[in-house]
Formats: C-alpha cells, sequence, structure tokens
C-alpha cells in the first residue's frame, strides 16, 4: 500500500529503517510502565484500537520494556514492543514516560501503513493519530475573563535544576542578540525574540509547538541534527502564568512582539518562579499524519493535421478519414 507522509525531512528513528536496531535484546515487562499501558487501554478507546491492531499484526502482546539504549525511547515493530530508558520507571518521570509511550503507540500505528488512495482508510489513520496526541498533549481550559493566561514553551534544562523553576522567567536572561532560533518559525507561527525581552503568548498550542520542536531536536528528528539526546533533560515542555489584563495593558513593560501575531507578547517584568507552572511535561511531534498522493494527470492525444491538399480537417489517433 502506498503511504505518503506530510513530513519528508523525518527521519524514520523506528528499528524498521534500521535491522541491527531490530535485534535489541528484550527483557521482561517493566511492572510500573506497563501497569501505564493497562491504564491508557483501559481508559481510552483509542489506545485499545490501535494495540489490538498491532497485536494482530504481530501475533504477539504489545508490552514496555526498559534498556538503557536507545537514548529515550523506541518502538521494536520484530517483537511488538515499547522499549524506554530505565530513568522513566520512577515516579518523577510518569508523566513524560506517559508521553513517550503514546507517542511510541503513534509510531507503531504507522508501521501498520494506510493505503493513501482510500479515502476513508487515510480518514481513519489520520484521526487515529490526532486522538493519540491530543492524548499526550491535551488542550488547555481557557482563565477567567480578566486574566491573561501567558504559555511559554521551552526545554526541560531550562526549566528544572537551577533553571526558570528556581529564579522565575528573568528579562536578563531572555532572548538572544541574535533575534531568534532557528526552530522558532514554523508551520505553525512564528515569534520573535528580543534580547531583554521575555516572550509569551496566548495560544497555548503556539507554546506547545515550539516545546514540540526542542523534542524533536533532542529525538534526532531535525535536519543535519541526527544526535540523540536525552528528552528528559532536553525535550520540550510548556510553562504557563496569569497575568490581570488591567495590569498588562498599557503597561510599558509589557508590548507586542514583531511577529503580527496579537497573540505574541513581549516583557520585561520579572516573573516570579512561584507563578510560573508547568503546564505540559513534554510536547510530543505529531500528529503523525498521512496525505494522499498527488493526482495523476493524464495528457491528452495530441492532434495531428492531415497534410493532404484540400484537407482542413484534424485527425486524432484510432480516427479514420471519411467518417
Amino acid at each position: 500500500m502506498p503511504v505518503h507522509s506530510d513530513e519528508p525531512t523525518r527521519p524514520r528513528g523506528d528499528a524498521a529503517a534500521d535491522p541491527a536496531r531490530a535485534q535489541l535484546p528484550v527483557p521482561l515487562p517493566d511492572q510500573t510502565l506497563s501497569a501505564r499501558l493497562a491504564h491508557w487501554l483501559a481508559a481510552e478507546q483509542v489506545v485499545a484500537e490501535v494495540v489490538r491492531a498491532l497485536e494482530t499484526r504481530y501475533g504477539m502482546p504489545l508490552t514496555v520494556v526498559l534498556l538503557h539504549t536507545p537514548v529515550g525511547s523506541e518502538y521494536v515493530p520484530g517483537t511488538n514492543t515499547i522499549v524506554l530508558s530505565p530513568k522513566y520507571a520512577t515516579p518523577e518521570l510518569v508523566a513524560v514516560a506517559d508521553k513517550l509511550i503514546l507517542y511510541r503507540l503513534a509510531t507503531a500505528s504507522e508501521h501498520l501503513g494506510v493505503n493513501t488512495l482510500d479515502e476513508e482508510a487515510l480518514r481513519r489513520h489520520n484521526d487515529v493519530q490526532q486522538r493519540l496526541w491530543r492524548l499526550a498533549n491535551p488542550p488547555q481550559n481557557p482563565p477567567p475573563a480578566d486574566v491573561y493566561r501567558f504559555y511559554h514553551g521551552t526545554n526541560r534544562s531550562n526549566y528544572y535544576g537551577d533553571g526558570i523553576r528556581a529564579t522565575g522567567l528573568m528579562p536578563g536572561k531572555a532572548g538572544s542578540d541574535i533575534g531568534c532560533k532557528r526552530w522558532e518559525k514554523h508551520d505553525v507561527a512564528s515569534e520573535s525574540k528580543d534580547q531583554g525581552w521575555n516572550t509569551v503568548t496566548l495560544d497555548y498550542d503556539l507554546a506547545l509547538s515550539y516545546a514540540r520542536q526542542h523534542t524533536e531536536w533532542a529525538m534526532g528528528k531535525k535536519r543535519r541534527e541526527p544526535t540523540l539526546r536525552d528528552v528528559a533533560h532536553e525535550g520540550g515542555l510548556v510553562l504557563a502564568f496569569d497575568m490581570p489584563k488591567n495590569h498588562v495593558n498599557g503597561n510599558d513593560a509589557w508590548r507586542h512582539d514583531r511577529s503580527g501575531d496579537a497573540n505574541n507578547f513581549q516583557t520585561k517584568e520579572e516573573i516570579p518562579a512561584e507563578r510560573v507552572v508547568v503546564v505540559e511535561e513534554l510536547g510530543i511531534p505529531g500528529p503523525l499524519t498521512a496525505v494522499a498522493p498527488p493526482p495523476r494527470s493524464t495528457q491528452a492525444p495530441k492532434a495531428t493535421s492531415n497534410s493532404a491538399p484540400g484537407t482542413r480537417r484534424r485527425l486524432y489517433p484510432g480516427s479514420q478519414v471519411g467518417k
């Protein structure tokens, strides 16, 4: 079945693309992470559908196992296993483990293939991908009417440790003298970065898309940057804080950025650490949608002219003179 993707530059990180990786030794399933998979299996119909399809295809149950390599996570179709690094079985990373399990279910679903010439099959495939992605990265509830809820996508290393969790959002550490980072303009929208101003947005999905870029980079999915990094450290997350509208409006410490998006703001106000919360622990790549191939154009047969004297008719292939 032909499969077409809307992400032609995305390298495949799964074992199917590398036979050597498909031969990884498979230990016994991890009880903690298997319990997380069982939770999603019981709670969400789309997870049950994908697991059932995988187990039918490979003739064995889907399991979650721990290995020190590869870094982060993987799906191995030959053994129908989701592989995670051992650190994801620890209580402090259970939320990240959930995201990775759902993401690897999405990549496993890709292995099932889709006939992109079949409109209904294509719709079902993309619907499954969208639902899995939204399970991992659900939308946020709206704030009160008199409050701006600002979101900020960044990587986990910028927040944890002695980062934003300890210092808050400090304008002295914001932006860059080169203007903006190379992945902060892509298929969703763009924001501008200016030194001394923190850039935030009212659009959660925009902040999530920036977080996702960090995760894709950590997973080695960025063009010309295939190195695998620790997603628990370098993956993207989304932060949020609330600010009264009457404090922001007309305040010289706040302004719109230069992107042209009315949702994007910049501030040189210090945002204390206690006001900044994590609303998404890991922005995962996706949805891993497929697209139908472009329609094939068939060239009409060219007409030829009869060169006989006095004949004005045009002759087409298969036609006969005098008819």
